[in-house]
Order: structure tokens, then C-alpha cells, then sequence
């Protein structure tokens, strides 16, 4: 008997009335479609949940009241005709299946019991089973998706508690469920059911399989096409967050609310109704208007929940039909706030028209690359809340709906204004792993100050209003800021000691300790303080003096310290020079300079670019019998130093320091770290960097001893390593990313580590802030000589610290575009003031005016300095560093002006435009990246570029990446679009380099230089030593390898002209063919000497022509 009969034979022995039950059960399930497809929100969710089975995020909680006597069997029965009236909520979805479908399944069975619970105890009954049934989570592939409990709380009141998953329903569904479950319990006790109410509707299959069919349709794709224009060049906008982001987001939530107030309630409708729009969208302007505000931004993003019901009846459909819609608004545009309201009723409006998209197809049209970090394009959300309580009547009973907190959400933080209902409310969401309640908090009282604000004036400007409070403004100026030492009344540093004088006097007081060593020598403070007097004196006798720059060219050894110091005693200032960039950018520096004067040594002069200047060989001056200073009348306030930072016109800008500006910074560290003559320093910046100010004259002006570490030992970490533990060094400021390369426990008496220049991990501050050693986050420009905020970090760290306080005799504020302070949770640009401000820039009045302003909240006549760095402040009175304001950049822990790079770029004759871009490398470094059109009629030769690039910029400052392209893609507004530049692809190349191919010299690059310090299995020949992961530290260690490997010298610049295998080896092959040549030159001559007498030798020696005339010598 076939499976079918059997079924057929049982049919027909039922009674009657049981037949019938069964047949108009089958007829239940089959209304509508039984399998149908996902809408794409669904299979969204369902993607997720195959991500994360059971997960509780998509989980919803909705309680029904139900007031009056309550008769169960019509209570089950009503609940039944709104699982058939309603198949979705009996709809499971298989994980097996490939691609998604919907299955409507049987109504769950089971009596509904109740549980007794007391009036008091309701709310606690209520969370603890909200928590266990999200606990539970929900089985998509057997079901059920909808979960009740019904508890009773007195004769006349019971709650019914109905969880679901997001899949099924969404807010908007507990309400048709709620008129739907009323008109039901009527019609079952009696009670006249309205005609409407008992209407059917359609399925939600119906409406999943005509969203499907919507999304194929030529008006999806002008949509599509729409939102590509809509959101290009778009970027993220977020509030601030407390505290880090982790690996993987945490959207657990919780919720602060304030009252509208009846006042400004019917102010904002008033303004509504004035202008034309609803109340949501002047909310949601003053909204976009604090968010701006907050986050020092104008083009600014916020997601708004949207539906697409198409031809369906929302009244009557069950099922998640909502959208989230990306409203984007330029808040710059608007002259007042009835301006932004309309900008923002219309940007609404327009997203609305074009809704019904995929959120997966908004993705795709913006180029969001996904991040489990974050939430994909919207951070912030707002809506429009539905009543916390929706009421229907169901004849002898009344029932109330409330949705209850599910402790998650959609944004990282939103804003939601329920408005239907006897006391409107405003609510502020936001996920508790990145916002204090405080913060949210804080949000809501600025936002009531704000709407307040501009509802009664709408037509003033958004941004007049201060958001600081007194009691703010009170901690960040007196509490936060302490108070200043050593200033004068305009904010200045006192007179106080030259940098050449507190030298002379420590050496006095310390003559015979060790000042200054290293592999190339060491001096005692009489030795140096001797050494640098005279020749301060050669100095002064050619001219030198003060307001005059000299040139500091030398070698690290013992005289590039004595140099230093002897153009300071001469009154002079010195200008330093790294040999190791191109001649050109020294060029430009000796000219913006108007040096005059170049103390170098013997490797200089082959060097150092050709110019009017004149090159002083310190290592060939005879003695000088003058040892004691010369007699130059000098001022603290005389000019001590210029150093020349990245400029976005494309030539570097000189930074001019005083004097007093570098001893208040000693006496501050000197405070802060408790410095003294016993401690031993290590000099490892380069001059031409100001950390290198803090590591000689911190150490010099104390009586403590500095090693000057050499150009081969800065580029060997095994060297560096030994260093610090031989020497014992006891203070160190390194850049961060050489730190995580080192070992701490190596270093016992290693006591002060002070670290700045880039972020860095909480693992490198935790490892290095054990075992007593102050580790101290440091931060400041070059403008305000070294340092000027900073924080000790004790303890276990999770993320990169904050930066700190302003030290001693500064000041520091976030501030908005009118220089306005900020207050905590806001982002604006970092201004510092106090002691360290510099003098301005060299020959650029109207950039040292642009960033030198007088400073309104310190003395009269004191001035700050606007960074260009955008921060926070923390509610504990820690600053946060967030980035910058400007295309300023930091790559390789040095400050670049894209801008200089780009200028560059285009200075190849093979480039015809060019973007300069910054990514993140697979370590999470930056990188810098170059994308290129080639000239028109000139081919494109990458190799080429490079090594011209090399030539005009310093090795930190040459791309790492060249990306050749057709067209630089632009934004609707004409501008680069960053977003749709092309990845880079951080992966070894195709690279088919067969080994037997390779040269000897490639070969042993690969094998003994490039796979070691990558650690990888293979290395192409035309690999990019970046894209392979390799960091600019590890870049460094090319140089010691090579010379290990081939005994040459690889200068680290011709490396990073093409960091590859065959880039390298060129170089190389070049380096040994000049050796091989040199050898033979000095066999020819040796030969020669051989078959000399001696005073053949001697005459040849004597005479600087002699080799060449050695051929008509005789015998």
C-alpha cells in the first residue's frame, strides 16, 4: 500500500468533525506560498546566523498586557488564527539549503500555561526571562522563530511575553499582531470584530518573491546607480568612543532618555510646520548639526530606518520589511538651521525615493569593504520611535503593547524620539563596549541645550551656541591645564638660562665625567666644553654670530656634538643635515636656510650639494689654543635651532626654536623623570629630528653620559640590543615600532622610556611599563619643541594609551572651526600653548601666522599653536589622539605633507597626474602609496619613477607602493575619490622567477637577506619588500645583512628606490664592481711601489702627479 492510500484510508475513518478540523488545518498551512525565497534582509540575517548559530543579537521582546478577565481557551485560539492568518512566523529556514529559503511549518502546539508572579516582582520575572530566552537563542533551521510565556499577575492582569527572532518580525509587525490578536479574542467571546480587522492579508512569501523580483528590474538599477553618486567619496561618521574598538564589534547596548518638554515640543512642531516638514526632520537636523559639531566634520553620514512595502498593505502584513537608508548631508551648505532642515528633509526624501535596494547592493555602490571592527557604512543611527505602548480593545479586554529591551542594536550609537505618546522621551543608544553612560548621557543634555537653542532662533547659525558648560570649560582650563611655572605675563618662558650656557655650567660642575661616547671616541664634559669653545672661535672669526644659521654636516661621532654645541657658544643657531637624504632636499634646506657656513668632516664634502656655501672640515682645523668661550652676548630668547619639517607646497619649512624653548623642556623632563648625572642616555634620532634635542641636551644639560649610537649601529637591532644592555643605558625615546622588535627584560637599569611620534599597541605599553620602568607616551610637533603632552602608563593596557596632560608651563585644548573649546566626547584640532611654542616658520610669515595664533584663553598676549591633529578629550582629563585635520600624515613614525610627495610625483616627466595616498600594511603600519597616470605620449616605467622619486625625496618619504592608473578617480564634486582608488594587494606578486634564472647575487639576496627578515617560504625576484609584509624597521636591517652576505656598504636609500630582490641586486652589483675596481687600483699600485727604490717611493708619494709620470721613471 502506497504511502498516499494509507494516508487517504485514515482520512475517511475519522469522525466527521475531526476530518473536517484536519482538512481546514491543511488549508492553513497551504494559504500563500509554503516555500518561498528570503527577502535580502533576511538572508542577511540568516548569513549571520550561519556565522554565529544561536546568536542573540537579531532576537526581539515585546510584552502584551492584557487587562480584564482573561478566558485562556480564546486567548490560544486568537493566538492561533494569527500564526495561520500569518505564515511567516511558522517559517523556518534550512542552513543546507545553498542559497536560502522560507518553509512554513504547523503551528507550534502545547497549552499556554501561566505563571504567577507578583506586581512587584513583574519587571525582575520579566528581564530574567528575556534573558534566558535570548540565552536560548533560536533554532532557524527546526524552529520555532516565536516563543510565548504568559504570566499572570493579578485576576484582571496578565502579560503576555512573545520573543522572536528578526527574521520573522520586526516593531512594526507587534503592532498588526496586536490589532489582529484583539479582533480574534472578540470574535471568540463575543466581542463584534470590526470588519477591517478581520481582513486577510498576503503572505510574506508573496512579498520576499516580488522584492526579488523588484531588485532584477531596470528601476533597481537606477537606483543603484543613484546611490553610486550619492555616497561617492564617502567616509564613516562616529562619535568618539570611549574606549578602543576591538577585533570583532560588540553591539551589547543600553539606552539613557530625556523628556521633551511640553515648551520645546511645540516649539519644534511650530518650526516644522513653518517650513513645511515634519517634526522628524527638524530632530534629525539639530541632530546631523550637534553630530558635526561633536565630530569637527561637515560631510557627514547617519543611518535612518526605512520600510519598502511596495504595492503591500503594511496594515496587514506580518514579516521585517525594514530598510536602513544612508541619508548623507554636507552640513557646510546650510547658512542657518532652517537651512539645515531643509537639506535634510530633502537628502531624507531622496534616499526614501530611492530606497528598496539591498543593503548588501548600498554596500557595492559605496565600495564598503567589510570589517568586523565596525559596522559597514552607518555608525549612527536615528528614528522615530513607535509609542512605547500601543493600546487595542478586544471587546471585555484591553490590551497594551511594549517593546522590551533586548540589550543590542543595530548602530554603535543612535538617537531615537518617541513623540506619539503623553510624555514624549528622547533616547540615546550606544554600545556599552565603546561608550560610557556618561558620555550618552552628555550627548542627550547638549542635544535638549542645542534644540532648545535653534528651534526659538532658527534662522542664526547652528554652531553659535558654545557646547562646553561652565563646570567644562572650569576642568579643562584649571584642572586639566596646571597652572604655569616659569612664565612671564604674557605666557613666555622667563629669561632663564642659553642652551651653551647651561651646558658650560654643568660641565663646570661635572668636568671630568663622561659627556658624550660612542665607537667612535668619548669626551669627558672639560673635553667637549674645550673642544666646542674653540671652535666656537673659528666660528665667530669667519663671521658666525647670532641671528646667522650654520649648517651641521657631520658623522655621528663625539664632533657632531661638539659642532653643535660650538654654534651655539658662537650665538649662532645650527641647521641640521641628514646626508642620507637627496642632495636636492639638502639643497633646498641650505637655501631657505641662507647658510653660509657648513661644519663638516671628511665624508661630507663629497656629499654635500654645491651652493654658495662654504664647507668648514672640522677634523682638518689644527689645534686651538683659545679653550675658553668666545665673548658673545646672547639671549635666551636668540634662536637656537631650525629644523626642517615636510611642507605641503612641496619644499621643506624650517621651524625656528629659542633657546629658553629647550631648557624649560629639560627642566621638565629633568622633573618628570627625575634625571640626574647618573643616568646614561641613548642618542639614536637623527638630528634632523627634534627627539634628537631631548637626547643630547637632556642628557648634556644634566651631567648624565649620552651614547651617540652610529649610522651601521641605527640600523642593526642586534647591535642596538647590545648596546642598550653593555651600556646600560638607563633612558631611552625610541620610536615605538623598534621598541616591539626589543626584548625589555634584556635592559635591568633601563629606568625611563619615553615613546611618541605614532600609535602603538597596549601590549608594547604593557610589556614595557613592568618592572618599574616609567614609560612615558610623549606627544608634540616640532613647533613646540619635543614634547609637550604626555602620560605615564603603569599597569596592563588593552589598546594604545592616551597621550596624556600638557606638561609643565603648557596648556592645551580640543577646538572647534572658531577656536571654541571642546569638550569631552568631542573631536576638534589639538591646540597647545606655553613654553614650547617655537618661534614661527623661517621666511613663511603667512603659514607661521596661519598656525600661530594668539591664544584667548592664557595670558594677554600669549600665543598657541594649532596642530592640525584632531583629539578628544577623556572624562579623567586625558587627551586622545584621533588623527589629523589636514593631509598631513605620519608614515614610518616621520610627519608628512602628502602635498610634498604629490609635488614630486608630478615633477617626473613620465607622470602626468598623481595622488599620494596613505593604507594600512598587513602589521598595521602606514604605508605610502603613489597612484600614477603616465604623462600624454610618455610611457609609464615604475622603475624609473622610483629612482627619480629617490632622488628628490628622503627614503621615509619615497611610496612604497606605485600604482599605475588610467584615470585618478573623482567625486561627483570634482574632487580625488579616495574610496574608489584601488586596493593594494598586501601578497607575494605572481612572480614565476625561476631560481635557475637568477644571477648569483639574486640569488643570495633571496636566500640569506630577504626570506630571513620576512620569514617567508619564498621571495619572487620582482616582489615588493612591503608587500610582503615588511615593515621600514626591518628595511633597516638590509643594509648590515648585505655587508655580512657581500662585504659592501648598501646605502639604505638605493634599497628603498625598488625594494625588491632584483632592485637590490643591481645596486649591489654595482657596489662590488666599485670595489673590484678600487682593489685593482691599489694591486696596480702596490706592483708599481714594488719595483721602486726607496727613493723612487718617496718622490712618488711626495708628488700628487707622481702616478701618472711613473712611466718614464728610470732606474
Amino acid at each position: 500500500m502506497t504511502q498516499e492510500s494509507e494516508l487517504l484510508r485514515r482520512l475517511r475513518s475519522l469522525p466527521a468533525e475531526r476530518r473536517e478540523q484536519f482538512l481546514q488545518g491543511i488549508g492553513n498551512v497551504d494559504r500563500g506560498t509554503r516555500v518561498s525565497p528570503l527577502t535580502f534582509r533576511q538572508e542577511q540575517l540568516w548569513v549571520f546566523d550561519k556565522l554565529s548559530p544561536g546568536d542573540s543579537r537579531y532576537a526581539l521582546a515585546f510584552a502584551y498586557t492584557l487587562h480584564g478577565d482573561l478566558d485562556r481557551d480564546a486567548l490560544s485560539g486568537a493566538l492561533d488564527e494569527v500564526f495561520d492568518r500569518h505564515t511567516v512566523l511558522r517559517s523556518v529556514f534550512p542552513h543546507d539549503h545553498p542559497t536560502g529559503e522560507q518553509i512554513v511549518r504547523g503551528r507550534p502546539g502545547g497549552r499556554l500555561t501561566a505563571e504567577t508572579v507578583g506586581e512587584e516582582r513583574l519587571p525582575e520575572r520579566c528581564e530574567a526571562l528575556a534573558r534566558e530566552e535570548l540565552r536560548h537563542g533560536f533554532d532557524l533551521d527546526g524552529g520555532p522563530l516565536v516563543r510565548l510565556r504568559l504570566l499572570k499577575v493579578a485576576e484582571d492582569r496578565h502579560v503576555l511575553l512573545w520573543f522572536s527572532h528578526h527574521l520573522v518580525f520586526d516593531p512594526r509587525s507587534a503592532g498588526v499582531v496586536l490589532r489582529d490578536l484583539a479582533a480574534a479574542y472578540a470574535a471568540r467571546t463575543g466581542g463584534a470584530a470590526r470588519p477591517e480587522d478581520r481582513k486577510d492579508g498576503p503572505q510574506f512569501g508573496a512579498y520576499a518573491a516580488w522584492q526579488r523580483d523588484w531588485a532584477a528590474s531596470e528601476e533597481a538599477a537606477g537606483h543603484w546607480n543613484w546611490w553610486r553618486g550619492a555616497l561617492s567619496g564617502w567616509e564613516s561618521t562616529e562619535i568618539a568612543p570611549d574606549r578602543p574598538r576591538g577585533l570583532v564589534l560588540d553591539l551589547t547596548a543600553s539606552t539613557v532618555q530625556r523628556p521633551l518638554d511640553e515648551p520645546l515640543s511645540r516649539s519644534v512642531a511650530a518650526l516644522a510646520g513653518r517650513l513645511g516638514v515634519p517634526v522628524r526632520d527638524v530632530l534629525l537636523a539639530a541632530y546631523f548639526a550637534l553630530v558635526g559639531r561633536l565630530t569637527s566634520r561637515t560631510d557627514l553620514l547617519i543611518g535612518v530606518p526605512g520600510d519598502v512595502f511596495g504595492a503591500f498593505d503594511p496594515d496587514l502584513l506580518v514579516g521585517d520589511c525594514g530598510q536602513l537608508l544612508p541619508v548623507r548631508v554636507d552640513i557646510d551648505g546650510a547658512r542657518g538651521f532652517s537651512d539645515l532642515v531643509r537639506l535634510v528633509h530633502e537628502a531624507r526624501i531622496a534616499a526614501d525615493e530611492h530606497g528598496g535596494l539591498p543593503f548588501k547592493e548600498l554596500l557595492s555602490a559605496a565600495g564598503v569593504e567589510p570589517d568586523q571592527g565596525r559596522l559597514p557604512l552607518v555608525q549612527i543611527g536615528f528614528e522615530i520611535a513607535p509609542p512605547a505602548q500601543r493600546r487595542a480593545d478586544a471587546g471585555g479586554l484591553s490590551l497594551t503593547l511594549e517593546q522590551l529591551d533586548t540589550g543590542s542594536s543595530p548602530f554603535e550609537f543612535s538617537l531615537s524620539a518617541e513623540l506619539d505618546s503623553d510624555t514624549p522621551v528622547l533616547r540615546a543608544r550606544y554600545a556599552t563596549s565603546l561608550y560610557a553612560p556618561e558620555t550618552a548621557r552628555l550627548f542627550l543634555d547638549r542635544y535638549l541645550t542645542q534644540l532648545r537653542t535653534l528651534s526659538a532662533d532658527p534662522d542664526a547659525s547652528f554652531t553659535r551656541a558654545p557646547l562646553a558648560t561652565e563646570d567644562e570649560r572650569r576642568a579643562i582650563l584649571t584642572r586639566w591645564n596646571v597652572p604655569a611655572a616659569g612664565l612671564d605675563a604674557s605666557g613666555e618662558p622667563e629669561a632663564g638660562e642659553t642652551v651653551h650656557g647651561a651646558f658650560a655650567r654643568t660641565a663646570a660642575e661635572h668636568p671630568d665625567a663622561t659627556a658624550v661616547t660612542g665607537p667612535h671616541g668619548t669626551l669627558t664634559y672639560r673635553e667637549l666644553d674645550r673642544r666646542a669653545n674653540a671652535l666656537a672661535h673659528r666660528l665667530a672669526d669667519l663671521g658666525a654670530g647670532p641671528g646667522e644659521l650654520v649648517g651641521v654636516a657631520t658623522r655621528r661621532t663625539p664632533r657632531l656634538v661638539e659642532a653643535v654645541l660650538a654654534v651655539l657658544k658662537a650665538g649662532a643657531a645650527y641647521v641640521p643635515l641628514d646626508l642620507g637624504n637627496p642632495a636636492a632636499r639638502n639643497e633646498a634646506v641650505l637655501t631657505d636656510a641662507g647658510v653660509r657656513l657648513v661644519l663638516g668632516d671628511a665624508t661630507t664634502a663629497g656629499e654635500l650639494p654645491e651652493g654658495p656655501w662654504e664647507l668648514i672640515d672640522i677634523e682638518a682645523l689644527g689645534a686651538e689654543e683659545r679653550e675658553e668661550a668666545p665673548e658673545v652676548r646672547t639671549d635666551p630668547a636668540d634662536l637656537a635651532y631650525s629644523i626642517f619639517t615636510s611642507g605641503s607646497t612641496g619644499r621643506p619649512k624650517g621651524v625656528l626654536v629659542e633657546h629658553r624653548n629647550v631648557t624649560n623642556f629639560v627642566r621638565t623632563t629633568q622633573e618628570m623623570f627625575g634625571l640626574t648625572a647618573d643616568d646614561r642616555f641613548l642618542a639614536f634620532a637623527s638630528t634632523g629630528f627634534d627627539v634628537s634635542v631631548f637626547e643630547l641636551f637632556g642628557a648634556l644639560l644634566t651631567g648624565a653620559s649620552v651614547y651617540l649610537a652610529d649610522e651601521d649601529e641605527r640600523r642593526d637591532l642586534s647591535v642596538l640590543d647590545r648596546i642598550l644592555a653593555e651600556r646600560r643605558i638607563t633612558v631611552i625615546d625610541l620610536p615605538p615600532a623598534i621598541m616591539d622588535l626589543l626584548t625589555p627584560e634584556n635592559y635591568p637599569e633601563l629606568r625611563v622610556c619615553f615613546v611618541g611620534g605614532e600609535a602603538f599597541s597596549g601590549e608594547l605599553t604593557t610589556r614595557w611599563a613592568a618592572g618599574g620602568r616609567a614609560f612615558w607616551n610623549g606627544y608634540g610637533p616640532t613647533e613646540t619643541t619635543v614634547t609637550v603632552i604626555a602620560k605615564r602608563c603603569e599597569g596592563t593596557w588593552h589598546a594604545s594609551p592616551p597621550i596624556g596632560r600638557a606638561m609643565r608651563n603648557h596648556r592645551a585644548y580640543v577646538l572647534d572651526e572658531k577656536l571654541d573649546l571642546l569638550p569631552p566626547s568631542a573631536c576638534g584640532e589639538l591646540a597647545v600653548a606655553g613654553a614650547g611654542l617655537g618661534r614661527g616658520y623661517l621666511g613663511r610669515p603667512d603659514q607661521t601666522a596661519e598656525r600661530f595664533r594668539p591664544d584667548p584663553y592664557g595670558p594677554p598676549g600669549s600665543r598657541m599653536y594649532l596642530t592640525g591633529d584632531l583629539a578628544g578629550w577623556q572624562g579623567d582629563g586625558d587627551i586622545v589622539f584621533r588623527g589629523r585635520v589636514d593631509r598631513q600624515v605620519k608614515v614610518r613614525g616621520v610627519r608628512i605633507e602628502l602635498g610634498e610627495v604629490e609635488t614630486a610625483l608630478l615633477a617626473v616627466p613620465e607622470i602626468g597626474q598623481a595622488v599620494a595616498h596613505v593604507v594600512t600594511g598587513p602589521r598595521g603600519d602606514n604605508l605610502l602609496v603613489a597612484y600614477v597616470v603616465g604623462a600624454p605620449g610618455s610611457p609609464l616605467h615604475l622603475d624609473s619613477v622610483r629612482t627619480n622619486l629617490a632622488d628628490r625625496l628622503p627614503p621615509t618619504m619615497v611610496p612604497t607602493f606605485l600604482v599605475p592608473l588610467d584615470d585618478i578617480p573623482l567625486t561627483a564634486s570634482g574632487k580625488v575619490d579616495r574610496k574608489a582608488l584601488p586596493a593594494v594587494e598586501f601578497a607575494p606578486l605572481d612572480d614565476d622567477t625561476d631560481d635557475a634564472e637568477r644571477t648569483e647575487t639574486e640569488r643570495l639576496l633571496a636566500e640569506e637577506v630577504f626570506k630571513p627578515l620576512l620569514a617567508a617560504p619564498r621571495v619572487g625576484n620582482h616582489d615588493n619588500f612591503f608587500a610582503l609584509g615588511g615593515t621600514s624597521l626591518q628595511a633597516i636591517r638590509i643594509a648590515p645583512k648585505v655587508k655580512a652576505v657581500f662585504g659592501v656598504e648598501l646605502p639604505i636609500a638605493d634599497f628603498f628606490r625598488n625594494p625588491t630582490v632584483s632592485g637590490t641586486a643591481l645596486a649591489v652589483d654595482a657596489l662590488l664592481e666599485r670595489t673590484r675596481s678600487r682593489r685593482q687600483s691599489v694591486l696596480d699600485v702596490l706592483a708599481l711601489v714594488e719595483n721602486q727604490d726607496d727613493e723612487q717611493v718617496t718622490a712618488l708619494l711626495a708628488d700628487d702627479g707622481a702616478a701618472t709620470n711613473t712611466k718614464g721613471a728610470t732606474p
